[in-house]
């Protein structure tokens, strides 16, 4: 059962609107990459973790009606402003309930990320002692990161802003990674300027 975790709960502070609901071509930034993880046939379910406040208004109404209990669900994080340690350990939770066998952790802000990329990372072999497969670009770790559940306890341990990938810099957790050529994998839109660049990638 492998579970996907889709951060979508951050507070845009940088881009100084929500960034998610900003049209990318015929998409919002944070509805094209979501398209491309319901509709991977090696992702079992969804778990959408956003803003206590979200009006889900960036989410297609074909991507809403698999996210009512067909495919995934919105989870609403009321602890998401203190940091996105808040909304992965709430994710976690959820797949940890679900039992997942395996615990796929994505970015919604990262709108280049395919199914066939995120197909390479999944069956990759995770057993322990193995921990994660994470993908990496020029030497550098980054989102999305393919987890074993047993991390769950160290996960539930971060605070405030802190994400998974803390763990696997300071050698916390111990896995595989996987070089991806494709830059354009890894763009992730914070800032005006982020969006103009990925603007221009669209088109």
């Amino acid at each position: 059962m492998i579970t996907a975790i889709y951060l979508a709960a951050g507070k845009s502070s940088r881009m100084g609107e929500h960034k998610l609901s900003l049209p990318l071509s015929e998409d919002t930034i944070g509805n094209v990459a979501l398209s491309e993880i319901l509709s991977a046939t090696f992702i079992d379910y969804v778990l959408v973790v956003v803003q206590p406040s979200d009006c889900l208004g960036w989410i297609s109404q074909e991507n809403k009606a698999l996210l009512n209990g067909k495919k995934g669900k919105v989870i609403r994080c009321e602890e998401a402003n203190q940091g996105q340690s808040y909304s992965l350990k709430a994710g976690f939770a959820a797949a940890m309930e679900r039992k997942a066998t395996k615990i796929l952790i994505c970015l919604a802000d990262q709108p280049f990320v395919t199914a066939t990329m995120l197909s390479k990372l999944v069956k990759t072999p995770l057993h322990p002692p193995d921990e994660y497969v994470a993908s990496m670009h020029n030497g550098v770790i980054m989102p999305p990161i393919l987890f074993h559940p047993n991390v769950y306890e160290k996960i539930s341990q971060l605070l405030g802003d802190e994400g998974a990938r803390k763990l696997l810099k300071r050698g916390i957790l111990q896995g595989e990674k996987i070089e991806f050529s494709e830059e354009i994998y890894f763009i992730d839109i914070d800032t005006k300027n982020d969006y103009v660049k990925a603007l221009e990638r669209r088109r």
